[in-house]
């Protein structure tokens, strides 16, 4: 950000649109990573059963921007029920991460690992 600012309420003005940019990126680029790392998942054989994909369609985000405030998040959509085995989704899921279904696991912790890396890629591209 860079600028010469005649007030302050200018000055504030664009630091809240350099965080909200930022935060969405940051947003943005971690589902671009969730995105991938759950395709990762289904990169192995499926073996005895045939998997329904819906773990490949939950990742999801939110994001609010501007004001004083900006804010996102990633997750899985567990809205969805798997009925034949008689488990929740939430269950069907920490399943497949911990390596417990066939598939490859670890797609959210690799996705949160990453997480800082764009933070410090995102808002020290803006705030150096």
């Amino acid at each position: 950000m860079s600028g010469t600012f005649t007030s302050w309420g200018a000055l504030v003005q664009a630091l809240q649109k350099e965080v909200a940019e930022a935060t969405e990126e940051v947003v943005d680029d971690s589902l671009d990573d969730l995105y991938r790392n759950v395709g990762r998942f289904y990169s192995s054989s499926e073996g005895r059963y045939h998997r329904t994909g819906m773990l490949r369609m939950s990742p999801q985000s939110y994001f609010s921007g501007g004001g004083s405030v900006s804010t996102g998040e990633i997750s899985l959509n567990t809205g969805h029920g798997y009925s034949p085995s008689g488990r929740d989704t939430r269950t069907i899921y920490s399943y497949a991460e911990n390596g417990g279904l066939l598939g490859n696991g670890g797609f959210w912790a690799d996705t949160m690992s990453r997480i800082p890396a764009h933070i410090q890629q995102s808002f020290g591209s803006r705030f150096h």
